[in-house]
């Protein structure tokens, strides 16, 4: 029993602490990348900005580049990034006064591209997700990007930050609130759906890949998955697993074997709790009567033969 309790796959440990106790985003801040709007309203200056009836002149679409900064006509760079609205129209405002004597401006984000995330992998909605307010966190992003895995028990969400990967199972998300953390810009999310398969062999119900539905999936799931052993040519004394590991372990001649008799009551609770992973093998043993009827049977139709032509004999 204690070699099944090391199969088992305990809650996962989560997300660095680090990542958790990081606070969302300030949308208040203007990033780079983020487009605006700025208004200009001039009075008693030079007239240099053209002025719609309403005596304003707009800029529309207005792009934070790359050193944080904006262009504007006549006025020049003025660095905005960490700032908010109410700050970047102060920064404005200083150069605008030596060409308006009375003047005012207003600054509003049009299109926040400064606070985006990108979510990969088995999801409906691939792709570029802005963060807000009310969807900053993990949960809330892939909500946004629906997950597409049918198995969400055995599906997991990596975050790309920085260089760092973490993986988490998905449905450990939703089981450990304090890993529901706070997605920042430029982080990249990756769903993948990942259920594996056991081999089963030799005498049971049928033979092949059986694909691995739960957490935890048993060598009794595997073997009532494939339809159980074979009434007429199994033998329940010997149902082997095999375990190599690591792909590298059938090279390297270190895998394990585990032994069940499934005529004991006791054993079948061990394989209950005895968790098999993707590329395990199941191997059930023919009876030993099996191989006898084997031969009989390869036998019969040349007896039948002999028969046959002996009773044509005169």
């Amino acid at each position: 029993m204690a070699d099944a309790a090391t199969t088992r796959q305990p809650q996962s440990a989560g997300f660095d602490p680090a990542w958790r106790v990081a606070s969302a985003p300030m949308f208040s801040a203007i990033g780079v990348g983020d487009q605006l709007t700025v208004t200009l309203f001039e009075r008693d200056g030079l007239n240099v900005f053209a002025a719609a009836p309403d005596g304003s002149s707009r800029f529309e679409g207005v792009v934070v580049d790359s050193t944080g900064s904006i262009q504007l006509p006549y006025i020049g760079r003025v660095y905005v990034v960490g700032l908010s609205p109410a700050e970047a129209r102060s920064a404005i405002l200083r150069p605008l006064r030596r060409l308006a004597l009375s003047s005012d401006v207003t600054v509003s984000v049009t299109d926040r591209r400064s606070e985006i995330v990108t979510v990969q992998g088995d999801v409906t909605k691939p792709g570029p997700v802005p963060l807000a307010p009310q969807a900053s966190r993990l949960s809330a992003i892939l909500g946004l990007a629906a997950p597409t895995t049918a198995n969400i028990e055995l599906a997991t969400v990596t975050v790309r930050r920085d260089g760092r990967n973490a993986t988490l199972r998905l449905s450990d998300l939703y089981d450990q609130p304090q890993d529901d953390i706070a997605l920042r810009g430029g982080d990249v999310v990756i769903v993948r759906s990942a259920p594996g398969a056991v081999n089963v062999l030799g005498a049971a119900g049928i033979q092949g890949r059986v694909r691995i539905t739960k957490r935890n999936y048993s060598v009794v799931d595997a073997v009532g998955d494939a339809r159980g052993l074979n009434d007429s040519l199994a033998s329940p004394a010997s149902v082997y697993v095999m375990q190599l590991g690591s792909p590298d372990a059938v090279t390297t001649g270190t895998p394990r074997v585990y032994h069940f008799d499934f005529r004991n009551p006791a054993q079948i609770a061990v394989a209950s709790a005895f968790a098999v992973q993707d590329g395990d093998a199941i191997l059930i043993s023919n009876a030993p009567f099996a191989q006898s009827h084997k031969v009989l049977s390869a036998f019969s139709g040349v007896l039948n033969t002999a028969r046959s032509a002996t009773a044509l004999t005169p």
